[in-house]
């Protein structure tokens, strides 16, 4: 008995890499975890975290890039 565990894009994904798009546009430069998450409402507190799991998936599907300074 086998599983498919297939990933997939969700909505959170989404929202996460339009709001790091955004903030590229604007910046030009590495956006951080916490402020992609503090762009869509969240805390300063729980901002990373809330960001950390979509960011890994959308390097797996490679739309985004995890740059050397912990930036994306």
């Amino acid at each position: 008995m086998s599983h498919h565990n297939k990933k997939r894009i969700t909505e959170k994904d989404k929202k996460i890499y339009d709001a790091l798009y955004k903030l590229y546009e604007e910046s030009q430069s590495g956006i951080g975890p916490t402020q992609i998450g503090i762009s869509l409402g969240r805390e300063k507190y729980d901002a990373s975290s809330y960001c950390n799991l979509s960011l890994k998936k959308l390097i797996e599907f490679q739309l985004v890039k995890k740059l050397p300074e912990g930036k994306w």
